[in-house]
């Protein structure tokens, strides 16, 4: 078994624990592509801390909201998955399974990792 195999059965193991239901959406000079539906996937949308410390003091709830969040698509799941992030054509995330349904805009697109593909994102 090479690390491949292990780095793929690990990545099974971390997406069936953490993943959730998110919808993206594809828009085209600022409206709604027709061309591209909706698409319901389940991902990991993780928000790393700021510094592993929570105060409700000095602004920390504003730093948490405008911090960068991540998700984490498994690419065997998606292979055919694109996620533009140009000028004129963006994508938006909704968490569905998170309280409020919270929309993200994806910031950058990291498709060089082998089994994933990671999508840095700002609040929306």
């Amino acid at each position: 078994m090479g690390w491949r195999d292990l780095e793929a059965m690990n990545d099974r193991m971390i997406f069936t624990a953490y993943q959730e239901a998110v919808r993206l959406s594809f828009f085209k000079n600022g409206v709604v592509d027709p061309a591209r539906p909706l698409q319901d996937i389940q991902a990991i949308l993780h928000h790393p801390g700021l510094d592993g410390a929570f105060t409700l003091g000095s602004g920390m709830l504003s730093a948490i909201a405008a911090s960068t969040h991540y998700l984490v698509i498994d690419r065997s799941r998606y292979p055919s998955l694109f996620v533009p992030n140009t000028a004129s054509e963006k994508t938006r995330v909704r968490a569905n399974a998170r309280p409020g349904t919270p929309w993200y805009e994806v910031s950058k697109v990291n498709d060089r990792h082998s089994g994933i593909l990671l999508l840095e994102l700002r609040e929306a």
